[in-house]
């Protein structure tokens, strides 16, 4: 395959469009993976595979290697390189593979419960797997042919929630999670061969391993870091409150996760090779930073907001009165989720400018501190731990603001005026949530009801408030209404 860095240059907002629609799609199916299966399995249940899916996450990480990131951001790419870093990601998985196999049987006693081993067993798999598509994804994104890893994703995504579902009717267990897993990863890889033939690697190849160890070495500290850091409660919760405790908080993160993994997943694919194709070619990333964050928070702010005010309704709704020990838990990650907004993408930005140590000295001092902070507060309570998120949040915004504080058009005064319009848009939205949520017993009589009408009062109240402020995001409004008609558009967006 010859890599073409000549090419014209592809829309941002298509690239933009085409990843959203696939996390619309892709969200219809996990969230309704997640409902069906929270009514199947008990918080037990659920708790064990969490807890095997933190490990398995922290061992992610230095299976990638950063090999992702550094082919997007690298000025000139070849077949060699590309070459290079597939054989180095080859055998990196693969040593994992069986070290996962190995490692899961202490595992397994270590939290006194033999699925943990089932479940790190099962997904060694996909260790085995992963390099024979992630390479071919990973230039495809750089070229950003969203179109091409738009079907792949949602073919992944789709076979993975539907056999999540089908296992677990059929009584796998918590096994059916893991051997859902592994059936993903195999219509991914399908997926790269029939779509992305184009980007398959030729060969084998060890010519560029000292400039991809470097980069790979920096970046794997700070992935590391940070999945410690962002599976810590799962392990710490599940090893000193117990599966069950696992398991409500799992439920508690399930609308934040969700939201992180698809929604803020689909604009971080887009995000990271636009930082870093700007920073090539005009560099203007900071300004695209500045204006990503303040589209970011007017859509990600109201949301979490209104999470906190509806996290009864949402809970008792999708996954049944079981779950209503994680109603105050998914209360106060909403609200470390509005402070983490802040940083999503500081990471992402850092390294498309080429800062890669910067970025690996920010993660291991606040994954360190957030570790640190959960454990004590493990000894309190669950919803201590989740309290403590937002200690956690406002320590990274620090770290990661100070850093930025080097780009004029980052500063704090600069920061804090773009984000005024999105506190504004926050506040509307919750309005009409907050009367439905506080009316004397509404929401007991007319639980449905309320909520939807709650959601459809935060949405006209977000929308209002758009038009009202000013926020830039009523440009895109605009942009899309226009689609339907330039008098549909003035109706609806003003």
């Amino acid at each position: 395959m010859t890599v073409n860095d000549g090419r014209p240059r592809r829309s941002l907002r298509k690239a933009l469009s085409l990843s959203l629609i696939q996390t619309i799609v892709s969200l219809v199916f996990t969230f309704g993976s997640v409902i069906i299966v929270s009514h199947l399995l008990t918080p037990v249940e659920i708790g064990i595979y969490s807890v095997a899916a933190g490990l398995v996450a922290l061992v992610q990480m230095l299976r990638d290697f950063g090999v992702s990131e550094f082919l997007i951001q690298e000025d000139v790419l070849d077949e060699s390189k590309i070459r290079t870093v597939f054989t180095i990601n080859l055998a990196i998985a693969w040593t994992l593979a069986l070290l996962l196999i190995g490692f899961s049987g202490a595992a397994g006693r270590f939290y006194g419960d033999p699925g943990v081993t089932d479940v790190l067993r099962v997904v060694s798999l996909v260790f085995v797997l992963l390099p024979f598509g992630v390479i071919s994804q990973t230039l495809m994104k750089r070229d950003l042919e969203f179109g091409r890893l738009l079907k792949i994703r949602l073919g992944e995504n789709i076979a993975r929630s539907c056999s999540t579902v089908g296992l677990a009717y059929a009584g796998f267990s918590y096994m059916s999670m893991a051997w859902s897993s592994v059936i993903g990863i195999l219509v991914m890889v399908t997926g790269c061969v029939v779509w992305g033939w184009q980007y398959r690697v030729g060969g084998l190849s060890l010519v560029h391993w000292r400039r991809v160890f470097h980069f790979g070495s920096n970046r794997t500290i700070a992935d590391i870091a940070r999945q410690v850091g962002d599976q810590s409660a799962n392990l710490v919760v599940g090893r000193m409150l117990g599966m069950a405790a696992t398991g409500m908080y799992s439920r508690g993160y399930g609308i934040v996760n969700m939201y992180n993994a698809n929604v803020l997943g689909a604009i971080g694919n887009v995000a990271f090779p636009a930082f870093a194709r700007e920073h090539r070619e005009t560099g203007a990333a900071p300004q695209l930073f500045l204006k990503s964050l303040v589209y970011l928070t007017g859509i990600t702010w109201p949301f979490f907001a209104a999470g906190i005010i509806l996290a009864f309704p949402i809970i008792r709704i999708l996954f049944g009165h079981q779950w209503d020990a994680a109603v105050p838990l998914m209360r106060w990650l909403c609200a470390a989720a509005i402070v983490g907004t802040l940083t999503y993408q500081c990471n992402s930005f850092l390294v498309a400018l080429g800062h890669v140590r910067t970025v690996t000295r920010i993660e291991v001092q606040y994954q360190l501190a957030r570790v640190g902070i959960t454990i004590a507060a493990a000894f309190h309570s669950l919803e201590a731990v989740a309290a403590a998120q937002i200690l956690v949040y406002v320590v990274a915004t620090a770290l990661y603001y100070r850093e930025l504080q080097r780009f004029d058009v980052l500063a704090f005064n600069r920061c804090v005026k773009a984000l005024v319009p999105s506190v504004l848009v926050s506040v509307a939205t919750c309005v009409v949530p907050a009367i439905v949520a506080f009316w004397p017993g509404l929401l007991d009589r007319y639980l449905v009801m309320g909520f939807a009408g709650a959601i459809a009062g935060g949405s006209a109240g977000w929308l209002i408030c758009v038009r009202l402020v000013r926020h830039p995001l009523l440009h895109e409004l605009h942009r899309m209404g226009s689609r339907f008609g330039p008098r549909t558009s003035r109706i609806i967006f003003g």
